[in-house]
């Protein structure tokens, strides 16, 4: 069978997360508007008959690079390139070429690996469409995919494992991706207080589960701490009379529910 690494790289927001999480078929990777949310690098395997395709998803490439978060984040998205047997470069034509493309094309471009163009979003209105197609030429391949849809996935992962090597299967049969139980919780926490906060938050903002544990009526009870930087940030959390952390613990609780397919009792606390 086939089997092999096939990273996913761009710069920030192209849906390289939405893109892992409707190839895999899972909620792996955290989606929000927020740019450079993917700290972590993550895996999502695809099982297939005819082959394991092993992505990895990489925080997206920052220009500026001041920050000693967004250096680690460039320098993770770098590292995530060795031993790879694939490269998926995802451009997002809803915006024109910049600096941040630039860096990532000059990153790719010595790799000695086959190499698709995945032009995302091909359900919405891309303006910028020609500007990446010439880049064409650089690549192996090029796809007009939405992660949105599922427009071409499947022809996409049949391409994937096409390219592949020969080999064992990297991962058993019932797993789909690299994170311990523990840090995906985590990690959707962290998403849904993205998306409550909007753009208000700074990234320093972190989850911790302290507590998990089964009751007996066959419930989830999760208890994760929230830490920020300073009072300012605690303040805007919890909200007025609390009314921010419950809309954050709100969502985080119905999406896991949803996706456990069990009743969860989830507690949140706001630490600086």
């Amino acid at each position: 069978m086939k089997t092999g690494f096939a990273v996913l790289i761009g710069r920030s927001n192209t849906g390289k997360s939405t893109l892992l999480n409707a190839l895999v078929g899972s909620k792996i990777s955290i989606v929000t508007a927020k740019p450079q949310t993917t700290r972590l690098v993550i895996h999502g395997v695809v099982h297939d008959p005819s082959g394991q395709i092993v992505f990895i998803d990489t925080p997206g490439i920052f220009e500026k690079s001041h920050s000693e978060l967004t250096r680690a984040l460039n320098e993770a998205a770098r590292e995530s390139l060795k031993g790879i047997d694939a490269l998926l470069y995802v451009a997002d034509p809803t915006r024109a070429i910049g600096n941040e493309e630039r860096i990532v094309l000059r990153m790719i471009e010595p790799l000695k690996v086959p190499k698709i163009l995945v032009i995302n979003k091909a359900d919405q209105r891309l303006p910028y469409l020609d500007e990446y197609l010439e880049l064409s030429e650089k690549f192996d391949d090029t796809m007009q995919v939405s992660a949105k849809t599922g427009k071409n996935l499947k022809p996409l992962k049949e391409k994937i494992i096409e390219l592949l090597p020969e080999g064992e299967p990297i991962y058993p049969e019932f797993q789909i991706t690299n994170l311990e139980h523990k840090t995906w919780l985590e990690e959707l926490i962290r998403e849904k207080i993205y998306i409550q906060m909007n753009k208000e938050l700074p990234y320093t903002t972190d989850v911790k589960v302290e507590e998990e544990e089964e009751r007996k009526s066959g419930a989830l009870y999760i208890k994760a701490i929230i830490s920020t930087d300073s009072p300012t940030h605690k303040k805007m959390l919890i909200g007025k009379s609390g009314q921010k952390i419950k809309e954050i613990g709100s969502v985080a609780r119905k999406e896991l529910e949803q996706i456990l397919g069990r009743k969860v009792y989830l507690e949140l606390e706001v630490v600086c």
